[in-house]
């Protein structure tokens, strides 16, 4: 009898402390979402002027690198289901967007000497379905 109530309890005890690991870890991801995502989106409530933007990217592309995203062989950012950042500028002269990637191989003294002082605003904005943090952003000149 006792051995059976040993074993119950032990089985209980395992299955508290089961659920309790699945839970702390979706609140740290949660938690780890939310920050990510108040980091970048305060730069779409308002418009920002081009140094800004440049700091985003750079900001993007750290997180990119520590996050490991791979890229391919145009040396742009592979796209995951968690944690990848890509950051998309329309510019007024091109109906073209031009990917993160391009910027910052040109280097940024270079854009930020061409549009320190031109304004963007994002007008598009994507979340990862699994993590529901910031995937996409897209940024016209205006």
């Amino acid at each position: 009898m006792k051995k059976n109530l040993f074993v119950i309890l032990g089985i209980f005890i395992l299955i508290v402390a089961i659920c309790s690991f699945l839970y702390y870890n979706y609140r740290k991801l949660t938690i780890l979402a939310n920050q990510t995502n108040q980091e970048y989106e305060k730069y779409t409530q308002t418009s920002i002027i081009g140094s800004s933007l440049m700091s985003l990217i750079n900001k993007a592309t750290n997180q990119n690198e520590k996050n490991e995203i791979p890229k391919d062989e145009k040396n742009y950012y592979i796209e995951n289901e968690e944690n990848s950042i890509k950051i998309e500028i329309k510019f007024l002269e091109s109906d073209k967007t031009y990917p993160m990637e391009d910027i910052s191989r040109l280097g940024s003294e270079e854009f930020i000497k061409n549009y320190n002082r031109m304004n963007f605003i994002c007008t598009k904005k994507e979340y990862h379905k699994t993590t529901k943090q910031i995937k996409y952003m897209l940024f016209e000149q205006i």
